[in-house]
């Protein structure tokens, strides 16, 4: 697992080399997680998805929180960090991190990566958790032939099972004490829900490819304090 902090971190150790030589204190780790989220955000712009989990909230960062991103796109992160905090401490890249920022940026755009359009809010992928800007989930639209091209759209195989957990806790939050009272599930024509149970504000599902094409998945949630919120995960069903 390699935690924001771990990334924070590790970027302060490319502006060392750049004569920065103060440890950081808390607040500038937070500070430089919230420049990380924002970093991220503007790479899902440009319709890069990574499998990066933003923070809770601009004002809700967590430390030790699983950034989601593995060995092989860190370093792209971490450079590029490095190059956004810079200027705030007066000081200019050193040219070979500049170099190495460039470069391992150009090099997520790869086919191994999934490209879509933007979407301001998580990136997301197989396992990963649908919490942040979930008010901004797209609407259940079965009559809808294509999936929307943003980086919240889940490919899933003809055939493949995988485990999908929707955290509802960020809306769950906007009221003390709110939990999930109960919940309704309704599948698409092309993904099958074979399974769901909710813990602690997070429904997982386990969903299976059917059909190819769009096939959203519809979570009506009501809550202790009778809020009603339908969300709906989009599936783009891919052949195998």
């Amino acid at each position: 697992m390699i935690t924001k902090n771990d990334l924070v971190l590790s970027a302060f150790e490319e502006l060392r080399i750049s004569g920065i030589t103060v440890k950081p204190s808390p607040s500038e780790v937070a500070s430089a997680i919230k420049r990380l989220d924002s970093m991220i955000l503007g790479w899902q712009n440009k319709g890069l998805c990574l499998s990066y989990v933003r923070s809770a909230g601009f004002s809700d960062v967590d430390p030790n929180q699983d950034s989601g991103l593995n060995d092989v796109n860190a370093n792209a992160v971490i450079t590029n960090l490095a190059k956004t905090l810079c200027p705030a401490y007066g000081k200019t890249l050193h040219p070979d991190t500049r170099v190495e920022a460039r470069t391992s940026y150009l090099g997520l755009f790869s086919s191994d990566l999934t490209m879509r359009e933007s979407n301001p809010y998580l990136p997301t992928g197989s396992g990963h958790s649908f919490g942040y800007g979930y008010n901004d989930r797209f609407r259940f639209q079965s009559a809808d032939k294509n999936a929307p091209e943003n980086c919240e759209t889940i490919d899933i195989k003809v055939g493949e099972v995988d485990f999908y957990p929707v955290d509802f806790n960020p809306y769950l939050n906007e009221v003390d004490g709110d939990v999930i009272a109960s919940y309704a599930v309704e599948d698409g024509q092309g993904v099958e829900v074979l399974s769901h149970a909710e813990a602690e504000g997070v429904i997982t599902l386990e969903a299976k490819g059917l059909t190819v094409g769009f096939a959203p998945i519809k979570i009506t949630v009501t809550t202790s304090s009778n809020r009603v919120n339908p969300e709906t995960i989009n599936f783009n069903v891919v052949s195998t």
